[in-house]
């Protein structure tokens, strides 16, 4: 496949944004990337998962994530591949933060299993808190918090991104991993925190 200069410039530059935009929201990435998506699903008033420009730029300069005129055009023009001014909500957000390895897939894709195993598309928040073995993968700091209430933390960071405080869709569940995927470097040290969370 062969790409014009602007192609490749406009890729390139894709490249560079989510470099800069993952360590923009490192520290906040498992929140940001998990109320954004559920923001832009929101924004999407067809109900098909697509957006337009005003929406996505809205939703960006809401969450501190404003882009130049120039690199927000050359995103558009990568990820609006067939040109009818819409984006999918999931290839936007995989264009902004690219999107975590296969094998980190996997371990998310099976805890998820797990949680879903009639494979409905959606578990129940109850489940989730039944189902979640936080304590065992956390370590309190003495004077900061208890096992408990980073527990507490854990399970009410995992619900912000949910758009129905009753239940979590397996977009929303991947959300909530991609961004803690961005702070954490090692696939084997990503693997481990789903093996311990969902005791797969």
């Amino acid at each position: 496949m062969c790409f014009s200069k602007e192609e490749l410039d406009d890729r390139n530059t894709l490249l560079a944004i989510q470099a800069t935009l993952q360590e923009r929201v490192k520290k906040r990435a498992v929140c940001t990337i998990a109320r954004l998506g559920r923001l832009l699903r929101r924004a999407d008033g067809s109900g098909n998962d697509t957006l337009g420009k005003a929406d996505v730029r809205r939703a960006l300069e809401d969450h501190q994530l404003g882009l130049s005129e120039q690199s927000f055009q050359s995103i558009w023009r990568v990820l609006d591949w067939d040109g009818d001014d819409r984006v999918d909500c999931g290839e936007l957000m995989r264009g902004l933060f690219g999107e975590m390895n296969e094998y980190r897939k996997a371990f998310v894709l099976k805890a998820y299993r797990k949680l879903d195993p009639t494979k409905s598309g959606s578990v129940s928040m109850t489940d989730i808190e039944k189902f979640s073995c936080a304590r065992s993968h956390l370590t309190a700091v003495p004077g900061e918090a208890t096992k408990e209430e980073l527990r507490v933390r854990f399970l009410e960071s995992l619900h912000s991104a949910c758009s129905d405080a009753a239940v979590i869709s397996f977009c929303e569940f991947e959300d909530f991993y991609e961004g803690m995927s961005i702070g954490i470097p090692d696939d084997q040290d990503f693997a481990n925190i789903l093996k311990n969370s969902w005791g797969i």
